[in-house]
């Protein structure tokens, strides 16, 4: 048994496996977010978009069953393509890292299969694991034995994605701050989750926080890390909204800087969250929307306007 296997130090000279949930729609953002390691991480770092994997599996006959998004079961992947060997780190698209990800990668395992991230109290969400640090030679997946046993009743949708029923032993050994959920306090904050779906900060101008993402991605550009000519084509898709590949030319951090003209160009944009099809258990439009429009009444609020001035002056 290798030293990863029995739950100590990585093993010497391994580079940091990072294996993310994604789309096409997604890839400016795992850029992004491939950026915000690297520039961080003193070692050798793999980042791999999980769709790249071209792996086929049987959909689940129960539709309550099925997967929320084209991108939820892919996570469980990955154990194979690492072939069932070492360490990896499973991340969603939607984050940007602020901290070395060496610290997560060399987390103990402890007698555990699985780590992942406990939420804070006052979260209000579900147990997560978006963030997970995967003993790929204990956990043995195959998604077609995992759909297989959807089918058979021995697992739920929740069973499988809120308590990951298919890890022996699975430890919150993770701080939330590596899965901090659309909060950001400079100097603690080590992994920031833009979650909410309707503000993340490529798709949406209405995100508090979205200064931070622009700003990486800026930098990302001007390095030569992203092209310019990725995001023009992803604005060309709808994937990404128009005003940021102006704030990308004029470096712009702050949508509150944008000028009318700019905003405008947003007037047409149909984010890619409301073109997918719907799945099973996922919030209805109305209720989507709903949401939507309550978090739009929030943020026009001068409670909101406080806020936001207090984490750009923290950030």
């Amino acid at each position: 048994m290798s030293v990863a296997a029995n739950g100590g130090a990585p093993e010497a000279g391994s580079p940091i496996r990072v294996y993310v949930g994604s789309q096409d729609a997604q890839m400016v953002p795992v850029k992004v977010l491939e950026y915000s390691i690297r520039q961080r991480t003193a070692m050798p770092v793999e980042v791999f978009p999980l769709h790249h994997a071209g792996i086929d599996y049987p959909m689940p006959k129960d539709v309550r069953n099925r997967p929320r998004t084209p991108f939820s079961f892919q996570r469980f992947f990955i154990p194979q393509l690492a072939g069932y060997h070492g360490r990896a780190i499973y991340l969603d698209s939607d984050m940007q890292v602020f901290r070395d990800i060496a610290e997560l990668w060399s987390l103990p395992f402890d007698g555990a299969d699985l780590l992942a991230a406990w939420a804070r109290e006052d979260s209000g969400r579900k147990p997560q694991f978006s963030v997970m640090l995967l003993n790929c030679e204990a956990l043995r997946w195959d998604l077609t034995d995992i759909v297989a046993a959807l089918d058979r009743g021995e697992l739920t949708y929740e069973t499988l994605m809120y308590e990951m029923k298919v890890a022996r032993q699975v430890r919150a050994a993770i701080h939330p701050e590596w899965n901090s959920l659309e909060r950001y306090e400079a100097g603690r904050t080590s992994l920031l989750h833009y979650t909410d779906m309707t503000k993340q900060p490529w798709v949406s101008r209405d995100n508090p926080l979205g200064h931070l993402w622009v700003r990486e991605l800026i930098d990302a550009v001007s390095h030569g890390f992203v092209s310019r000519d990725l995001v023009e084509a992803h604005v060309r898709e709808a994937f990404l909204r128009p005003s940021l590949l102006y704030q990308l030319d004029h470096k712009i951090e702050d949508v509150a800087a944008l000028p009318p003209a700019a905003l405008a160009l947003d007037a047409r944009f149909v984010p890619p969250y409301k073109r997918m099809p719907s799945h099973a258990g996922a919030p209805s439009g109305f209720l989507q929307r709903t949401r939507g429009l309550l978090r739009q009444v929030y943020e026009r609020s001068p409670f909101s306007r406080a806020a936001r001035d207090l984490r750009k002056a923290q950030g």
